[in-house]
């Protein structure tokens, strides 16, 4: 989906974002994926709008990171996702910290949004790093299951920033940082 859309997300430092990088450059290279479309950084979405109200939403942001202590997110293996695209990504297990950051975000920029993806309402939400979304077929899955499968996904990340992504189609456009509090 490449209409243009804005989201809330943890952008994954380093090593984790070396990592997930190398796994797009491997599928890349094995199954001619282009992977990822859009935003090219690797990440954990809170919460995705069509527009946020750009009077508010950095005040929005800056306060919830503000208010928050980093914490850790932790992975524990590859999960697809079926509905308008297949998506291949790593699975996040909900932590207190995590769903405390969701609620956080979705209760405050929710206010300064329009055409909100329900998707990512706590209810329905599911935490991941994506891996291969777009191009990425039914049947390709069972031979990049195979491949990626040999590696271990129990990762600890350290989620330590909150960032807007102003234009989700756009592998340009700058993102805005805001740190946790230390």
């Amino acid at each position: 989906d490449t209409h243009r859309m804005q989201a809330i997300v943890t952008a994954l430092d380093e090593p984790w974002r070396e990592r997930v990088e190398e796994i797009w450059a491997e599928l890349r290279a094995v199954f001619q994926l282009k992977a990822i479309a859009g935003s090219t950084e690797p990440h954990v979405t809170y919460h995705v709008a069509e527009r946020y109200d750009e009077t508010r939403i950095a005040s929005i942001v800056a306060r919830i990171a503000g208010a928050a202590a980093p914490f850790e997110i932790e992975t524990e293996g590859l999960g697809v996702f079926r509905g308008e695209e297949t998506v291949l990504s790593l699975h996040i297990t909900p932590s207190a910290e995590l769903r405390a950051m969701h609620a956080a975000i979705w209760s405050d920029v929710s206010a300064a949004a329009s055409g909100v993806k329900a998707v990512y309402a706590a209810e329905t939400w599911a935490p991941h790093v994506t891996l291969a979304i777009g191009d990425l077929r039914e049947e390709q899955l069972p031979d990049i299951m195979a491949l990626l499968g040999r590696r271990d996904y129990r990762w600890r990340i350290p989620a330590a920033n909150l960032c807007l992504i102003p234009d989700t189609a756009s592998t340009t456009a700058a993102w805005t940082r805001w740190d946790l509090r230390r």
